[in-house]
Formats: C-alpha cells, sequence, structure tokens
C-alpha cells in the first residue's frame, strides 16, 4: 500500500510559498484567538449596573 501524500505539508514546506502560507496561518490563529477572547469576555457575566444588584435604586 502506498503512503498518501500530504498536499498541505508540501505547501507548508514549499520554497516558493511555504513562508506565505505559514505566516497566514500565525495571523489566522491570533485573530481568532482574540475574538475568542473577546466572546469570553462577554460572556463572563452580566454587569452590575445592569442588574440593578449594585445597592442603588433606579428610580
Amino acid at each position: 500500500m502506498t503512503q498518501r501524500v500530504d498536499r498541505i505539508a508540501q505547501l507548508l514546506n514549499c520554497p516558493v510559498k511555504g513562508k506565505e502560507i505559514r505566516q497566514a496561518i500565525l495571523e489566522t490563529r491570533k485573530e481568532a484567538e482574540a475574538t475568542d477572547e473577546e466572546s469570553d469576555d462577554a460572556q463572563a457575566g452580566p454587569n452590575l449596573a445592569d442588574t440593578g444588584q449594585d445597592g442603588e435604586d433606579d428610580v
């Protein structure tokens, strides 16, 4: 049985486009991590000012 050629690995090791592809992957991962952190902050919980539990009456 012959081994399948991993086309992605070939592209990453390509002397012409490999560096560009690796850089694009790194940038995409950084953007995805930043987006995940922002969504985690938004899901952290409600702000006390929004819940009315800060001890002040909103009259």
